[in-house]
């Protein structure tokens, strides 16, 4: 044991001495973030002792106790992550919670913070996590950490804010001119949302006085050494709606790297007054997740829903590439939860890693966690699963790849690489939606995985008739109709549902994803045919043949070329 502290006391001091510089909004603009919880990602193991003694046998989510990971016990589990492409890492708060039994059990998730200048001994030390910091750097990947800085929790609601109450708390915040005066939130009006207090009369978050001078230099001089001290690239910063906008400049400044704030809600206008107000880097894309529930959470849903979401989110953000894309979260449902039908998770993963912004994954995700209406239940241990090679951890790795060549590659389109071009819908029906984001065409639909006798059109892709294009997620090879037309069918077995990503055959030799993936051949105006390397369902371009598809005569086609 004292050879391990040895060498840890080391790592830690080679990790302060190789910090890289603060990492900008630029600088991850395309990165790709896989968020955990510390307590829930990985186990204690030799090299990660447990901090917490006794832990429970079974890490049972229902008992919200702590099931023994930490900040170690997560470089552990660091190649399972890179190997899904990540090139980031989200983990829960780091400061120190209220450590006592309350009426929703214990802090395990480290969000209620009593004390943001001090680590939570829980998850380990300071040399522990600069180890962290220096393992990911280490391969070049990002450190982003949960931050709680809205507001203190307290077991005696309507006797808190007095001096002897809040020391009996632990609380950093001992005056009570550094709190708001209690009141419960009014959501309907914003000025309650930033002033009244979050939590109910069992565990009241006190809400802290943000425009107090003392809390103001104090909080931003913390957050400068927090980043500084530990090489943190990036911060998450809860309830960001919960604090007046103006506040959060100052103190992302302070921190000196990129924020991205948990704006909870639906409201696009509000969410995107974050960065047309200059008062953070970023925000979560909540309103993008509600259209993508709607577009993709039940077969035949509402596409046109996330059609106009996805709009307007292209228009109201100044910077859309920076929002953060997910599908769940600690605080949402797991999205098997809902929605049993994993073509229809693959067509939201699509637009979640392909539409402008960085995607999110929620550990679990990638395993299809499903026992997760909500708060605790989404919060499972992951090393049940024996952190398993799944098809949907493929799914994920082959999207991270796709990202990271195209992005490497400089892969343009009319004159604009992917980073650089905002998303553009370019077709869509009540169950279908296509759309471009520079070299990529996502072709993507909600009818879900039985097959079915219908197709989608996409009257103009973008290439020229008879050019040779590649679906990327299946590496099957193509030819565009006239006028630039693609179409889809979901006809033939196996292909109910399917997601497309298409590239031009140039442009998927460059990026090897797909490995030689020839030329295609074609046919004529009405249907295309792939090259004999490799076996596909047909692609056609035209009016007529779409109709003659409704007749359901193309089943019997698609069949035949399959044989």
């Amino acid at each position: 044991m004292l050879h391990y502290t040895s060498i840890l006391s080391i790592i830690s001091l080679l990790s302060v001495a190789s910090l890289t510089d603060a990492a900008t909004a630029d600088q991850w603009k395309g990165k790709s973030i896989y968020q955990l919880f510390t307590d829930r990602f990985a186990p204690p193991s030799a090299t990660a002792p447990a901090r917490t003694s006794p832990l429970p046998e079974t890490c049972d989510p229902i008992q919200q106790t702590w099931c023994g990971g930490t900040w170690l016990s997560i470089i552990d589990k660091l190649d399972y992550i890179q190997g899904m492409g990540f090139d980031a890492v989200w983990i829960s708060p780091v400061s120190q919670n209220i450590d006592v039994y309350t009426p929703y059990n214990y802090a395990y998730h480290g969000y209620w913070v009593n004390d943001p200048m001090t680590l939570n001994p829980r998850f380990g030390s300071a040399d522990d996590l600069k180890a962290l910091s220096a393992a990911l750097h280490a391969r070049g990947m990002y450190l982003m950490v949960d931050v709680v800085v809205n507001n203190i929790p307290s077991l005696n609601p309507y006797d808190a804010v007095n001096s002897t109450a809040l020391k009996l708390d632990g609380s950093r915040w001992t005056d009570p001119n550094e709190f708001h005066p209690q009141c419960w939130i009014d959501y309907n009006n914003q000025t309650s949302v930033e002033y009244c207090w979050l939590g109910d009369d069992k565990v009241a978050l006190m809400d802290v006085n943000t425009e107090n001078p003392t809390v103001i230099s104090s909080l931003n001089s913390w957050i400068g050494n927090l980043t500084s001290t530990y090489g943190i690239d990036g911060l998450r910063i809860d309830a960001a709606k919960h604090v007046p906008g103006p506040f959060w400049t100052d103190f992302c400044k302070a921190g000196g790297v990129f924020c991205i704030g948990e704006v909870y809600g639906s409201d696009i206008n509000f969410a995107a007054s974050f960065q047309t107000q200059k008062w953070m880097d970023s925000v979560l894309g909540y309103p993008l997740y509600y259209g993508i529930v709607n577009g993709f959470g039940t077969p035949n849903g509402n596409m046109s829903n996330f059609v106009e979401v996805a709009q307007q989110t292209l228009a109201t953000f100044p910077q859309p590439g920076l929002l953060g894309n997910f599908i769940e979260n600690h605080d949402l449902p797991r999205w098997r939860n809902t929605t049993s039908d994993p073509q229809l998770a693959y067509n939201a993963m699509v637009a979640q890693f392909i539409f402008d912004g960085l995607p999110v994954v929620y550990y679990g995700q990638e395993q299809d966690f499903s026992h997760g209406a909500g708060d605790p239940y989404n919060r499972a241990a992951l090393w049940p699963s024996n952190y398993a090679n799944t098809t949907t951890y493929q799914h994920i790795k082959k999207l991270n790849d796709i990202r990271h060549a195209v992005i490497a590659n400089g892969t343009q389109f009319n004159g604009k690489n992917f980073l650089d071009s905002q998303t553009t819908i370019v077709a869509s029906t009540k169950n279908d939606v296509a759309f471009r984001k520079g070299p990529l065409l996502a072709v993507l639909t909600n009818r879900g995985s039985p097959n079915v006798p219908q197709a989608f059109g996409v009257p103009t892709s973008g290439w020229s008739a008879q050019s040779a294009v590649i679906d990327l997620l299946s590496c099957k090879q193509y030819a565009v109709g006239s006028g630039g037309a693609i179409s889809v069918s979901y006809a033939a077995s196996g292909y109910g549902g399917m997601p497309y990503i298409f590239v031009s055959q140039t442009d998927a030799s460059a990026l090897k994803i797909c490995g030689d993936v020839g030329v295609a051949t074609y046919v004529s105006a009405n249907t295309t045919t792939t090259s004999s390397a490799s076996t596909s369902i047909p692609i056609q371009a035209s009016k007529e043949f779409i109709s003659v598809l409704a007749a359901g005569l193309v089943g019997l086609a698609v069949a035949l070329s399959l044989v």
